[in-house]
């Protein structure tokens, strides 16, 4: 037999949940990337911006400390102490690459070409920081100054001025090795008006006058001179192209995670689908079939009954209990399932000639059938009614039960001779009203609590508690999952009437229960 091919057409709806959960991935992947892009991107200009204006700030330091000393020198003309005392101080600047003196503001002697013999005077500045006080000091720029002793090499410069001296500073002392971003001005900001100092003339106001995409741009001024100010533009194309490498790796990476995504959800939604399918026809085709697991006195050691439960196996292997239970709820059929059982169940029963009469048989029910009154129809099939063994019902907790709705039920049950058990307690939705008020035989301890004897964890420490409530509502106690020796004590000494679990036997198919049985009674 061919593999079955699926087409769109067959299954349109899984088609689009897969292409949406890979699309969602897709685009979530694209927009964490975008949003950690645009920090890398405001952390660069940041930088950037850091690093201009930490050079301004050291710059303005500098100017003001080096004139302000040789102001503070008094000399009135321009000898050899003077030139030393400028030259000396041209030393040790960082930023400075001349010095001169002025006398009746006219220059008269710079540290690199000594006395003029033609003195220069002085032109207006751009702006005056600290106007009309004895600090006060001109700034101008100049695109292309030809200083004496370099006449063909033409300079952009800030000429500085404050009293009788200048400094000459280089306005591409800025390390373009360290600058990421390509677009870059430094100025001053006096009031409305903008005076160029460094980088390229008019990016501040094409980034104000101009709409750009988030993270381009930035305005940032100096804490410690609030008038000098960068502005900064990286586009995201420059900034991708110089990061293309990683965009490119994690692009890759985000389209393998998105196909990944939609793969898991294919299988997620095929073994699902499957699954569904494959119950629907195993409830058919005969694929659920039934074990039985020992339940022994434990003050005697002797076996008083046995436990149905359901398993599952086709051609595609096995499901287990906690696969196919909650599909059958799913898709409502759980009765269909538990008449499928019972009937089963009988026939192997009653051809089991060796069982003795008053043997307790614990068959599951589902908490939804006896809201739904199916169970109402157990007392007319004639197999259960006139068995010779002891039906016990088990109720399971996994789903609340209505008490008011089941109480009624239970007492038709409980009338046809039928017992009742509670089984998982205290894994699920029971209380006390509905102890009291469904009238039930038996109560089953949850496996849960047996496995936590061996570490004396919490749950083990209920059972006492358990044991009280059996007592006082009269009802007999199972404990299930039963495995070593250390428990079966600790249990028969806390009143748990009977038991089951591995230490007495594993679930088992029909004949090997009917052996089992017989060594027994041996």
């Amino acid at each position: 037999m061919g593999i079955p091919q699926f087409t769109m057409k067959q299954h349109p709806k899984k088609i689009i949940v897969v292409l949406l959960s890979g699309g969602f991935i897709f685009a979530l992947g694209c927009f964490i990337l975008l949003y950690f892009a645009g920090q890398k991107l405001v952390a660069q200009t940041h930088s950037d911006s850091q690093y201009l204006l930490s050079q301004v700030d050291d710059g303005v330091e500098e100017s003001v400390r080096v004139l302000t000393k040789l102001n503070n020198l008094n000399f009135t003309t321009c000898n050899e102490a003077n030139l030393l005392a400028m030259r000396r101080m041209l030393f040790d600047a960082k930023f400075a690459i001349d010095i001169g003196y002025f006398k009746n503001n006219t220059l008269i002697c710079t540290t690199g070409a000594g006395m003029l013999e033609n003195p220069l005077p002085d032109n207006q500045p751009d702006y005056i920081v600290n106007k009309n006080k004895p600090s006060q000091i001109g700034i101008r720029f100049e695109s292309d100054l030809y200083l004496l002793l370099f006449t063909k090499r033409p300079l952009k410069v800030l000429i500085i001025r404050q009293g009788n001296y200048n400094l000459i500073l280089k306005s591409e002392v800025f390390d373009p090795k360290i600058i990421v971003t390509p677009n870059w001005q430094v100025f001053y900001k006096e009031s409305e008006n903008l005076f160029h100092l460094a980088g390229q003339t008019g990016i501040h106001n094409n980034i104000k006058s101009n709409d750009y995409l988030h993270y381009e741009t930035n305005i940032t001024c100096s804490n410690n001179n609030r008038n000098y100010c960068v502005a900064l533009y990286l586009p995201w194309d420059v900034f991708f192209a110089d990061n293309r490498q990683l965009f490119i790796i994690s692009f890759i990476l985000i389209c393998l995670v998105s196909i990944s995504c939609g793969l898991l959800v294919d299988e997620h939604l095929t073994t699902r689908r499957s699954i569904v399918s494959r119950i629907r026809r195993g409830l058919k085709s005969g694929n659920f079939y039934w074990v039985y697991q020992p339940i022994v006195n434990l003050q005697s050691g002797k076996i008083i009954g046995c436990e149905v439960l359901a398993r599952f196996k086709d051609d595609y292997g096995v499901l287990t209990p906690d696969q196919f239970i909650p599909i059958l709820r799913q898709i409502n059929l759980t009765w269909s399932f538990t008449k499928i059982m019972i009937n089963t169940v009988l026939n192997e029963l009653e051809s089991a000639e060796q069982l003795p009469s008053g043997l307790k048989v614990s068959l599951n029910i589902f908490p939804c059938d006896v809201e739904q009154g199916n169970v109402l129809s157990l007392p007319k099939i004639a197999g259960l009614m006139q068995s010779k063994f002891v039906i016990c019902l088990e109720i399971t907790e996994d789903e609340y039960l209505d008490s008011t709705i089941a109480h009624g039920y239970f007492k038709t049950l409980i009338e046809s001779g039928f017992r009742l058990s509670l089984d998982d307690f205290g894994t699920g939705y029971s209380n006390l009203k509905n102890l009291h008020n469904l009238s039930f035989h038996q109560l089953k301890i949850d496996r849960s609590f047996v496995q936590d004897i061996a570490t004396e964890g919490l749950k083990a420490s209920m059972i006492p508690n358990i044991m009280e409530l059996v007592h006082k509502f009269g009802y007999t106690c199972v404990a299930e999952g039963i495995e070593t020796t250390e428990q079966e004590v600790i249990l028969k000494e806390a009143g748990v009437h009977y038991g089951q679990g591995w230490k007495y036997g594993r679930p088992m198919p029909i004949l090997e229960f009917k052996e089992y049985i017989a060594r027994s009674i041996k």
